[in-house]
């Protein structure tokens, strides 16, 4: 029997590639933080999926785009049950079907692809580590219209009012559901504790001064960042205003397949990408000068014979986050074209408003002469197809 011989020269040539592997794997992990800090010191805009997990599933992801430098944030909730076509399997199916449990890279991917916007990565926490979190921050501030007590295995116990939850009741507060509520109100409500985490983290902004309590808070979040770049992220995260970060919602219709609810974004998605695009270049265009917390307020008139037509556009200005606090008919409904009526004299906000429709008709305030019951009146014309307004 032939005897092996082993060759030292071989040895030390796989010592050395491993060696080099490892210096190739470190060297990408460094490049996160890098490449992260090259991204803020050229002031674009950071995109970031906040995923909260339970029972191995994304029950609540929201995309939080911002500019570091002008202080200017939008938080976009993202329902796990959207139908999409899947590329990743080829298929249409809701968009957490291919979601692995504490390894959401192609949940991102697809959520990238649909949305058509680069994401730079993700903040993940489960029960445990949303839990270690909040009680590291000492809390998180919510309110509750009462108290909530629902019986089970997974048993929930709310007290009500504005309360300060520990970080088991903060996992109750995103698992439980009202009797009665719809979809879209579970939706904002767990928008709402994105909220209330994003405000504590900016109220403890002085924990990441010091080294250790960074680090903490940075480890007690699953991220494909490395610690640093970790760190650096929720450090500039902590820098934002919560308060005046623009809520955004995705539109559709919630409709029952094969015995399960899937939601169908209108206009199959282009409405929300619109809105992205449009978001991301107003916060662009904005400076911290002219910069505003102000929610414009909207008055939407019907000008034509289409039944329900300012109901639904109504939909597509509350997706883009505008207080839209009248809808109605107009004095005449023979409007050949739409026009938007400035009352509030902000250019840069006009501009914005107008986006969102293509309009490009405007008229001044002292030519209504209507009840003033919003910043901008939008009245629209046969020239409006529903969406967008057409020449």
């Amino acid at each position: 029997m032939r005897k092996i011989r082993f060759n030292k020269s071989h040895i030390l040539l796989w010592v050395i590639l491993a060696l080099f592997a490892s210096a190739v794997v470190v060297g990408a992990v460094a490049l996160r933080a890098e490449s992260l800090s090259m991204q803020l010191k050229t002031d674009r805009p950071i995109n970031i999926l906040i995923i909260f997990e339970q029972g191995n599933k994304p029950v609540s992801t929201q995309l939080l785009m911002f500019y570091a430098s002008k202080s200017k944030a939008a938080l976009l909730d993202i329902p796990a049950n959207t139908a999409v076509i899947l590329k990743t399997i080829k298929r249409m199916d809701r968009i957490d079907y291919i979601y692995k449990a504490g390894s959401p890279k192609n949940f991102l991917t697809e959520i990238s692809s649909y949305l058509d916007i680069p994401l730079n990565g993700y903040l993940l926490f489960n029960e445990k580590s949303l839990s270690t979190m909040v009680d590291l921050l000492d809390g998180l501030q919510l309110f509750i219209p009462s108290m909530i007590i629902q019986e089970g295995e997974a048993g929930v116990m709310l007290p009500g009012g504005a309360v300060n939850l520990d970080g088991d009741k903060v996992s109750q507060y995103l698992r439980y559901k009202e009797e009665n509520e719809s979809e879209g109100d579970t939706l904002v409500r767990r928008q709402k504790l994105s909220i209330a985490l994003l405000k504590k983290l900016s109220d403890k902004s002085k924990y990441f001064d010091d080294k250790r309590a960074s680090a903490t808070l940075a480890a007690a979040m699953d991220s494909n960042f490395n610690a640093e770049a970790k760190k650096m992220l929720v450090r500039e995260i902590a820098k934002l205003d919560a308060d005046s970060i623009l809520l955004q919602k995705i539109t559709g219709i919630y409709r029952n397949v094969e015995g399960q609810s899937l939601f169908f974004p209108f206009y199959d998605g282009e409405l929300a990408r619109d809105m992205l695009k449009q978001t991301l270049n107003a916060m662009n265009a904005s400076n911290v000068a002219s910069s505003s917390s102000k929610i414009y307020t909207v008055e939407i008139l019907n000008g034509t014979t289409e039944r329900g037509l300012a109901a639904r556009t109504a939909e597509i200005f509350g997706s883009f986050g505008y207080d839209v606090v009248a809808v109605g008919n107009a004095a005449t409904l023979d409007y050949a074209k739409t026009v938007l009526i400035d009352r509030f004299g902000d250019k840069e906000a006009l501009s914005s408003i107008a986006g969102v429709i293509k309009c490009t008709n405007f008229s001044e305030a002292a030519e209504y002469t209507g009840k003033i019951k919003a910043d901008y009146t939008i009245i629209l014309g046969n020239d409006f197809n529903g969406r967008v307004c057409v020449r």
